[in-house]
């Protein structure tokens, strides 16, 4: 029997994926132990206890639990030579700190194909990487999904704007003494703007390159991660124009997510009806016509946005990626727009609106194709076959 450990309790949004793993888990016969992440001191007699059996893997995201110790400092997973799955939801430059100690055990398991490279040259020690897209989760059966004519939100986008959260990231831009940080994040910045199929690091690393000699990976992996607040940056940029654009178009536009109120702008189209726990979100996709996504500059991977609200039943617009490229096709399950080619946007989602008959089929095409291939059972099945070859 298979025998997986996970953690919960620290964030609302890990806590849904942890609970949709341990039902798919179970479903398959396997033995599961949650762990409460919050309290692990008293959850130690649990863990030790569950550990008196052979452990298939532990399963956590965005580092929870990957430097648990023994009394005599030794970490867990490879005193018990158990793989740590680690899924990270963001990008590994986020984690630098934790990813720099990483147990040998560790199976670090990224959303966006880039972020394997990335892994590969700025933490050689972490030797197992894999692949691992986002997924989704369906809260209703199909008979109980809403033809989309009878829905009530015409546009729902639920992301925050992580701007206002990066702030706390910025470091003290005049310490760092052997290269001028403003003028370098200004650049930076600008340039993801104007070049938004660039990742963060690309631009980083070559207005570092036009402005000093070249950094071996040690302290050009530094500085990426101490800068990593304008990756934050220009997602919010995109997203903001994204709604305003819809706003200012005459679509109304439901959004849920922190950060919309300090935005400085207002319009009657736009609605932000503030923060809800991510369950809730689901639900309100099965109420929406049009769900919208903007990636987090993943360049080669995918969001759980645009299967939640395919899940959804909705039809779901959203920016472009390689691995949607590969995936799907444009007007088929899904509709896609070029970060470059925003005025485009507007246009997509008016013509979904007036055309509720064609809207209806693309998005039960792309309900078949993620209850198909893109749900988490997906991603479970194909890892764990991956694990076992």
């Amino acid at each position: 029997m298979a025998r997986y450990l996970l953690f919960r309790g620290l964030i609302d949004t890990l806590d849904l994926y942890t609970d949709e793993f341990a039902k798919i888990f179970r479903a398959q016969g396997a033995d599961c132990l949650v762990l409460d992440a919050g309290r692990m001191e008293e959850e130690m007699v649990r863990l030790k206890a569950f550990l008196l059996r052979p452990v298939t893997a532990a399963v956590s995201f965005n580092n929870i639990g990957l430097h648990l110790e023994l009394e005599d400092g030794q970490n867990i997973w490879d005193a018990f030579q158990i793989p740590f799955w680690n899924i990270l939801m963001d990008h590994p430059f986020h984690y630098k700190k934790a990813l720099d100690t990483a147990p040998e055990q560790t199976v670090l398991l990224c959303m966006d194909k880039n972020h394997l490279e990335y892994v590969a040259r700025f933490f050689p020690h972490i030797k197992k990487t894999e692949f691992f897209p986002h997924a989704g989760i369906s809260v209703r059966k199909k008979e109980d999904i809403l033809p989309l004519g009878e829905r009530k939100i015409d546009v729902l986008y639920a992301g925050g704007l992580s701007r206002y959260a990066a702030e706390g990231l910025i470091p003290d831009l005049g310490k760092f003494m052997d290269f001028d940080a403003f003028a370098l994040v200004k650049r930076a910045l600008e340039r993801l703007i104007q070049e938004p199929d660039s990742t963060t690091e690309q631009v980083i690393e070559q207005c570092l390159n036009q402005m000093q000699p070249v950094y071996d990976d040690k302290r050009l992996g530094e500085i990426i991660s101490g800068l990593r607040f304008v990756d934050s940056f220009a997602v919010s940029f995109y997203r903001e124009q994204m709604v305003r654009i819809l706003a200012e178009s005459g679509i109304t536009v439901t959004v849920f997510g922190a950060g919309w109120e300090r935005c400085g702008w207002e319009h009657p189209n736009f609605i932000y009806a503030g923060e809800i726990p991510p369950r809730q979100i689901l639900e309100l996709m099965n109420q929406s016509k049009v769900v919208l996504n903007t990636m987090t500059w993943f360049k080669r991977g995918a969001h759980d946005r645009i299967f939640n609200g395919m899940l959804a039943g909705a039809a779901v617009v959203t920016d472009t990626s390689q691995y949607l490229q590969e995936h799907f096709k444009d007007a088929r399950e899904l509709r896609v727009f070029s970060l470059k080619e925003m005025h485009a946007l507007a246009d997509i989602v008016k013509e979904l609106l007036a055309d509720i008959e064609g809207a209806q089929q693309m998005a039960d095409c792309g309900y078949q194709e993620s209850l198909a291939h893109h749900m988490w059972k997906n991603r479970i099945d194909a890892l764990t076959a991956g694990q076992k070859s």
